[in-house]
C-alpha cells in the first residue's frame, strides 16, 4: 500500500593546454557528466520520411510555428532533430522536462500546447510500456533540443482515440518537443564502503533496489550511510527534490516505492512536509548519490499506524537522489 510521505507532518579563465598535464573538474557535475556509463532504457529514436515533412520555425524559448501536410501518416514513432542541443542523451527510465505542442495528424487540428515562453517546464516519466510511447521517441536525444514527433495511432494512444482531444481511433498525432532538462534515471557515482549494522542492499539491472535485512533487532538509534556518492550539487533543506524511494519496515514489508510506479516522486525537503528521518537522512547528499537510511519510530511515524505501516514501525529507506 502506498504511503504518502507528505502527508506526516513533522569561471572564467584562459585555457592553457600543457602537454601531459590535465584539470580535475570544479563544481557540481551537470547531468550530461553524471549520466556516462548509465545504460539506456528503451531503444533510441529512430527518424522518418514523414517527420521530416514537418516543418518547424521559431527559436528554443519562443512558441514554434509548425506546419505538416494533411494527413500526414507514418509507420511506428519517428523522430526529426529541429534544433540540436548538448545537453547528454535522453537515456529513458527517468523524468524529463519539457515544453510541448500536439497536433492531430489526420486532421491538422492543434491539440494542446504549453507556454514555450515561460518556465514553467512540463515534467513527463519516460518509461518503456507506457502509451503515448515518448519513450521511445525521445531516448538517444540530447538535452537542449528541439524535435518533432510523429506517432501512429498505435504508439499513441493504443489504437483507441482520445474523444476528448478529437483524436480518433486510427489518428495519428504530432508533438513538438523542447527538452529543457532531464534527471537521472538512478543514482551514478563512486561505490562506497558498507557501513556495520545496516541491512546490505542490492539492485535490479534497471536500479531498483532490494534489500536483506540483518537477524538482529532493530537500531534503536537513527542510522544511514551514503551507498553511492554522486557527483552533483548537495541537497539544502528546503530544496526542492526528484527522487526514486523505497521504503520498508524492519520486518522487511514494502510499503511504498516510487519505482514500481515508474514515476520518480518530487517534493521539498522539509520537517513539514516528510518524517524527520527522511530529512535527515538526505541532508547534504549530492545529487547523483544512493543513500540508505534506518528511521526508529520517533523520527518516523511514531506510535502511529500509517496505512499498512504497523505502529512503532523501525523504517528503511533507499533512496536515489536524481536532481533538484
Amino acid at each position: 500500500m502506498r504511503t504518502n510521505l507528505r502527508k506526516i507532518a513533522a569561471i572564467s579563465i584562459p585555457l592553457l593546454i600543457l602537454t601531459g598535464c590535465a584539470s580535475e573538474p570544479t563544481g557540481p557535475l551537470t547531468y550530461a557528466e553524471l549520466s556516462v556509463g548509465l545504460d539506456t532504457q528503451c531503444e533510441s529514436f529512430q527518424t522518418g520520411d514523414a517527420a521530416e515533412q514537418i516543418t518547424v520555425l521559431g527559436d528554443l524559448g519562443a512558441q514554434p510555428e509548425v506546419t505538416f501536410p494533411v494527413p500526414l501518416t507514418g509507420t511506428g514513432i519517428e523522430t526529426a532533430i529541429i534544433v540540436e542541443g548538448d545537453g547528454g542523451e535522453v537515456l529513458g527510465g527517468q523524468q524529463v522536462l519539457l515544453h510541448f505542442a500536439g497536433y492531430n495528424a489526420t486532421t491538422g487540428d492543434s491539440l494542446q500546447a504549453s507556454d514555450f515562453t515561460s518556465q514553467n517546464y512540463a515534467p513527463q516519466d519516460l518509461y518503456p510500456g507506457l502509451v503515448p510511447d515518448f519513450c521511445s521517441a525521445l531516448t538517444g536525444v540530447n538535452v537542449g533540443s528541439r524535435v518533432a514527433v510523429l506517432l501512429d495511432a498505435e504508439s499513441a494512444h493504443g489504437n483507441v482515440g482520445v474523444q476528448s482531444l478529437g483524436i480518433g481511433a486510427s489518428d495519428s498525432v504530432i508533438f513538438v518537443f523542447d527538452i529543457l532538462d532531464a534527471y537521472l534515471p538512478r543514482a551514478n557515482g563512486d561505490a562506497q564502503p558498507a557501513k556495520a549494522g545496516l541491512p546490505t542492499v542490492v539492485s535490479a539491472p534497471d536500479g531498483q533496489p532490494g534489500i536483506q535485512i540483518p537477524s538482529t533487532d532493530a537500531p534503536s538509534e537513527f542510522m544511514s550511510a551514503v551507498l553511492i556518492e554522486g557527483g552533483g550539487e548537495p541537497i539544502q533543506i528546503g530544496d526542492n527534490v526528484v527522487l526514486h524511494y523505497t521504503g520498508w519496515t524492519w520486518n522487511g514489508e514494502q510499503f511504498d516505492s516510487s519505482w514500481e510506479r515508474q514515476a520518480p516522486a518530487t517534493f521539498p525537503i522539509t520537517v513539514d512536509g516528510l518524517i524527520e528521518g527522511f530529512v535527515m537522512a538526505l541532508d547534504q547528499v549530492t545529487v547523483g548519490s544512493r543513500v540508505i537510511a534506518v528511521i526508529p519510530p520517533e523520527l518516523g511515524y511514531g506510535d502511529n499506524e500509517q496505512g499498512s505501516i504497523p505502529a512503532g514501525s523501525t523504517l528503511i529507506f533507499v533512496i536515489d537522489v536524481l536532481g533538484k
